[in-house]
């Protein structure tokens, strides 16, 4: 593929991991891998909010509050272009991309 987009999945999906894997799999080398994704935020307040809410949410709704995908990101070898984040830093609008030539 030539572009892969999630919106709010990986923070719901069970093995993060391996889904950013798979989509590593999929694109092409030059590929993009565009993502709206709820964040752990860096702002104190937040994040210790999204702390006591993310157990509830994962046993309600089976979404992750705490999740930062920038780390399974590299780790699979994407290059991240931008990173774009809501007021509060709750939301985050990714681009990644799989560079030309892979190892």
């Amino acid at each position: 593929f030539d572009t892969v987009v999630a919106t709010l999945a990986l923070s719901s999906i069970p093995d993060d991991r391996r889904a950013v894997g798979e989509v590593w799999r999929v694109l092409r080398p030059g590929g993009r891998f565009l993502l709206l994704e709820h964040v752990r935020s860096p702002l104190l307040p937040v994040r210790l909010l999204q702390r006591v809410l993310d157990p509830l949410f994962v046993r309600c709704y089976g979404d992750h509050l705490l999740r930062d995908p920038l780390d399974h990101l590299a780790a699979a070898g994407f290059v991240v272009d931008r990173v774009e984040r809501s007021k509060g830093g709750l939301i985050a609008r990714l681009v990644a991309r799989k560079p030309a030539t892979t190892p």
